[in-house]
């Protein structure tokens, strides 16, 4: 059972304590106003008449001022009661929903942190302390980017709250958090904001999680799948490496070995077509040497790139007269040129690797007979070289895979290959900040088609 305080209560004990204190006060006023002498004032019915009146005042006085605050206690601790019930049930209700938000920020395995306008922390829940190490009131009113991120990152996140002050929510970013201890964390964060009545951004609201472990785990599996890459790529290097040495060793071999033992029993033109597949098997051995040079340079970032006056028309010819004749495999090589383009400023050495791989492929995949073209256009600020065949074509499972090291087509049946050729041309392409695309049709043919920026000189 609750007690209250009673005026009644309150005027009797004031009233004995003023009785007894009153007195010489009263008096000492009394004289001090001028009213009576010390004389008068020693008498007995006087000195009591006042005595009573100035406690009867004294007591109005204090009473009033007791009874007022009072009344007010006893009215802040009755206003429930003239609450309608809807009132007190939201007020509860929302008493309730504060104290479980409160709940689930502390609890939540998410980072939560709530920030001002300004970019200050006004809320960081458990997770985050225990992230940091810092305690909430170590961090609170501090701006984010003074504690946690790492240099690179500050002005991507002021970037991100100037987006969200726009209205452009919700963000998703990654940045990287320094803990108490100087570890790096890396956090995924969704962010977004919370507005007041008038529709006006009050508070960022970031969400993270600590996906370190994540990430670690990600490059370490890349990083095996790499090495399982590179060592089935070494496998298939050696195996298909040393074929394509035997073959044209064996028929160097074999031509010189013809050669020496009947040296007069050859015809000239025999004795020539012996030399042509010398020179042939000779000239597979060093372009083969050059790619995988050129694909090795390219991985080490050794590959280098000079670009010089070059006269393109000539460079063409000159290639297409390099390519060595094949007298068990004949061709005819068609030279277009669609306008003139004499001089062209491109690296020569690395236009011949896309060149020659575009046209041994090219020669390589069509039929005895066949008719290889190369096409040569040109404007102000590009060149455009395009390598046609009317060979077996390429199935389109295997289009997206071609440019790939060692990859070759399933129709290739026990055509002789590396499959290092286009590799090296795209490569090469790549290091002149050009583009290479490929169309094709099993049974009708190839066409590749190279793009080269560069400065393009008309005349001569």
């Amino acid at each position: 059972m609750t007690h209250s305080i009673q005026p009644k209560n309150l005027l009797a004990g004031l009233g004995l304590a003023l009785l007894i204190l009153s007195s010489p006060i009263a008096v000492y006023v009394w004289r001090l106003m001028g009213f009576a002498s010390p004389a008068d004032l020693a008498h007995p019915l006087l000195l009591i008449t006042i005595t009573n009146g100035f406690s009867i005042l004294l007591l109005i006085g204090i009473y009033y001022r007791f009874w007022v605050r009072l009344s007010q206690l006893e009215q802040d601790n009755d206003n429930s009661r003239f609450l309608s019930p809807e009132i007190r049930d939201r007020q509860q209700t929302e008493l309730q929903e504060q104290n479980f938000v409160s709940v689930i920020l502390d609890t939540a395995n998410a980072l939560i942190t709530v920030l001002d306008k300004q970019g200050r922390i006004i809320r960081f829940n458990h997770t985050c302390e225990r992230l940091t190490g810092y305690s909430f009131d170590e961090v609170k009113g501090k701006y984010i980017w003074d504690l946690f991120l790492i240099p690179e990152d500050i002005e991507s996140v002021k970037t991100i709250i100037k987006e969200l002050q726009a209205y452009h929510f919700p963000n998703e970013h990654k940045n990287y958090w320094i803990t108490r201890d100087g570890t790096r964390r890396l956090i995924s964060w969704y962010s977004t904001v919370l507005l007041d009545d008038n529709r006006s951004v009050k508070y960022f609201i970031g969400i993270g999680i600590d996906i370190t472990e994540r990430q670690q785990a990600e490059q370490m599996r890349r990083k095996l799948e790499r090495q399982q890459e590179l060592s089935q790529l070494q496998l298939r290097f050696f195996s298909l490496v040393s074929h394509e040495f035997r073959t044209p060793l064996s028929t160097i071999l074999a031509s010189v070995q013809l050669l020496q033992l009947c040296p007069n029993k050859f015809p000239p033109d025999k004795k020539l077509r012996n030399l042509q597949r010398i020179e042939s098997a000779a000239q597979r051995l060093r372009q083969m040497l050059d790619n995988i040079l050129t694909i090795n340079r390219a991985e080490t970032g050794q590959l280098e790139f000079q670009p010089t006056r070059v006269n393109v028309e000539q460079l063409c010819q000159g290639i297409l007269a390099e390519i060595p004749f094949n007298p068990d495999h004949q061709y005819l090589l068609n030279f277009v040129r669609t306008v003139d383009c004499s001089h062209a400023y491109l690296d020569e050495k690395l236009l011949r690797l896309i060149l020659t791989n575009l046209l041994t492929n090219a020669i390589k995949y069509s039929p005895p007979g066949g008719t290889i073209d190369l096409q040569l256009t040109c404007t102000s600020t590009e060149v455009i070289f395009q390598v046609r065949d009317r060979g077996i074509g390429i199935p389109a499972d295997d289009i997206t895979h071609i440019f790939e090291p060692f990859h070759r087509g399933k129709n290739i049946d026990s055509i002789p290959g590396s499959g290092l050729g286009l590799t090296v041309a795209k490569t090469c392409v790549i290091v002149h900040g050009g583009n290479i695309s490929v169309t094709s049709e099993p049974g009708v043919g190839t066409t590749f088609t190279v793009t080269i920026p560069c400065k393009v000189i008309s005349q001569v």
